[in-house]
């Protein structure tokens, strides 16, 4: 089974989803964590289930049922890297694609 590892690219998606749960009370909070575990254990077992983000060959996306969320990543080096935690109803997830492209994909060695 890969590795996964967040990225400090995915910590404003984290604080994003965790903030929006917080604020949408009538939304199960609990319910999305379970959805978000049971993602990252998908990707564990199978790293391509995600399809490709638009036109990234590095970077690919999986949805976290019964969310507007989802995982994008890439996977290196026997791990799944999680890009960000993406609001598939939004565009802040540029910048975390531009930093991993310029800056993290050096520093982790991911190719």
């Amino acid at each position: 089974m890969m590795k996964l590892k967040y990225l400090q690219t995915s910590q404003l998606g984290v604080r994003w989803l965790k903030t929006y749960y917080r604020k949408n009370p009538q939304l199960n909070l609990k319910k999305a964590v379970a959805s978000l575990k049971s993602a990252e254990q998908t990707l564990r077992e199978n790293p391509l289930a995600g399809e490709r983000f638009e036109d990234r060959e590095n970077a690919r996306e999986l949805p976290i049922l019964g969310t507007s969320f989802s995982l994008l990543y890439t996977v290196a080096q026997d791990t799944i890297w999680i890009i960000d935690i993406r609001d598939q109803r939004g565009y802040r997830s540029a910048e975390a694609l531009r930093l991993f492209n310029r800056e993290l994909r050096a520093r982790y060695g991911i190719t």
